[in-house]
């Protein structure tokens, strides 16, 4: 897999709303999503809004090769998805006009009030 793009997706209303996507980071071509609007899957049970990061990828050769979806980062690609989460953050805290919002992250968050 190549990474080609970092957006972060609103997801309101149980929707992933595509057509508002913020493409972070590029690092190939990337139009944005062929799709407006897409049900959110995540959290059916006890859903939330707000905003979240994703890494659009495209097939490559080492897939083939290696039979199976393979993805090689770079720091480059590591520090612009750090950054798409962290702005996430922010989007996210205000979409719901709090500081704390009780996120998953993938790793610790820099915010002191995400521990508040």
């Amino acid at each position: 897999m190549i990474p080609v793009a970092v957006v972060i997706i609103l997801r309101k209303n149980q929707i992933h709303h595509l057509d508002q996507a913020i493409i972070y980071r590029r690092f190939r071509a990337f139009k944005g999503f062929p799709k407006a609007k897409v049900p959110a899957a995540y959290r059916k049970n006890n859903p939330i809004d707000g905003y979240s990061v994703a890494l659009v990828l495209q097939p490559s050769q080492v897939d083939e090769d290696f039979g199976v979806p393979t993805l090689f980062l770079t720091t480059e690609h590591l520090e612009a998805i750090q950054q798409a989460l962290d702005k996430s953050d922010e989007l996210t805290a205000k979409l719901l006009n709090r500081q704390s919002w009780r996120g998953k992250r993938p790793y610790a968050s820099q915010f002191l009030y995400h521990y508040m």
